[in-house]
Order: structure tokens, then sequence, then C-alpha cells
């Protein structure tokens, strides 16, 4: 290889790492909703605590089923769940913030039964005022996705989705691939590519 080369190499090595490095993890446990395991082409309503990281009402899972793919993975959440209690259907997570943050936030959501349907999604900071969005712009068709950000409040914050249309009836709204990312720091990003510049400087004085 010609010093040209490995030189261009490092500098494409040194630019990929750059934008890889500062990923972080997603704060959503079980996001695509791939626990508990439901048999391929098939469905299954389970109880809050039967489903890792969630809380609130039943949660229907489906993998694959009835023709409905996942957005990510294989299984995805019926928010609509079974059975029908009378009241709204409802689902959440806590997740740990720091004060000050931000954060990206997304999700897939997709129509069961007709493009009508509709929930609430909140990002609620404990002891601090809502955020809500109202999310009506279902189609049966294929998968929607939904991005913000938000700025924390308090050092838990929570992640609510809940059922509007059809309110209490148990079938629609799907729900797959919820995730919550920190958004590093202006500094982070400027320090990390400083010292991946003088690695690459250092490598090619070699």
């Amino acid at each position: 290889m010609s010093l040209f080369r490995r030189i261009a190499t490092l500098g494409t090595l040194s630019l990929s790492l750059a934008f890889a490095a500062p990923a972080s993890a997603n704060l959503i446990v079980n996001g695509s909703f791939e626990d508990p395991d439901v048999a391929t082409g098939a469905w299954q309503a389970f109880f809050p605590s039967d489903v890792p990281g969630w809380e609130g009402s039943r949660i229907e899972i489906w993998d694959n089923y009835n023709g409905r793919t996942a957005y990510e993975g294989t299984q995805f959440a019926e928010l609509n769940a079974d059975p029908g209690n009378g009241s709204a259907f409802s689902i959440f997570q806590d997740i740990d913030t720091v004060i000050g943050n931000a954060y990206n936030v997304s999700f897939a959501y997709q129509a069961r039964q007709n493009n009508n349907e509709a929930f609430e999604f909140s990002i609620i900071p404990d002891g601090g005022t809502s955020l809500d969005w109202l999310l009506t712009d279902h189609t049966t068709a294929g998968w929607s996705v939904f991005t913000d950000t938000f700025v924390a409040t308090a050092l838990s914050t929570r992640l609510m989705f809940t059922s509007v249309v059809p309110e209490t009836g148990t079938i629609g709204n799907f729900l797959d691939d919820v995730k919550v990312v920190a958004v590093p720091e202006p500094g982070t990003l400027a320090l990390l590519s400083v010292g991946l510049l003088g690695l690459g400087l250092s490598r090619r004085r070699r």
C-alpha cells in the first residue's frame, strides 16, 4: 500500500470514528417489545409485570402476525390490548435523566384497523409539566416514525402512550422501536474530534 493511500485510509477511519463513537445507548428497556418471546406468526397479551421495562395496562405483543411485520426486530406492541376494562389503555416507562441535558426520542407507530386511529404520547418529568403530542397521522399501509428532542427538567422522566381512538376498544395503535438517546454535549464532540485528528497525524508522521 502506498503512503498516500495509507494516509487516506487513516483519515477515513478517523472520520468514521468521529461519527460513530458519540452514539449513546438507548435508555428505554425493551423498546422493541422483543421480550417476552412470542411464537412466530402469533400474538399474546401480557400483564405489565411480564413485559420487562414497561408498566401500565396490559400489553399485546405480536410477532409478524396477520400479515403485519415489525418495524424493528420481529415483535411489536398493540397499545389497545386485550381485554378492555372500560378505560383508556396506557403504558409507560420511567428513565433516569440529567437536568439540563437534551435527549432524542423516537418511535414507530401504525394503525391496525383504520386511518382514524389516534393516541397521545407524553413526556412527563417527575413533579413537572407534561409535554403531550396527539398522534393522528396513522395509516394501515405502513409504519410512521415520530422524532423529537426534549431537555430534561427532572432526575426521572416518564414516557407514556395512551389510547385516544379507539379509547377503550381493543383493536388499534401499534408501537415499535421506542428509543431515548442522550445528545452528546458540543464540547464532548469537539474534544473527540481533536483527539482523533491527533491520532491520525501521529500515525501519518510514523
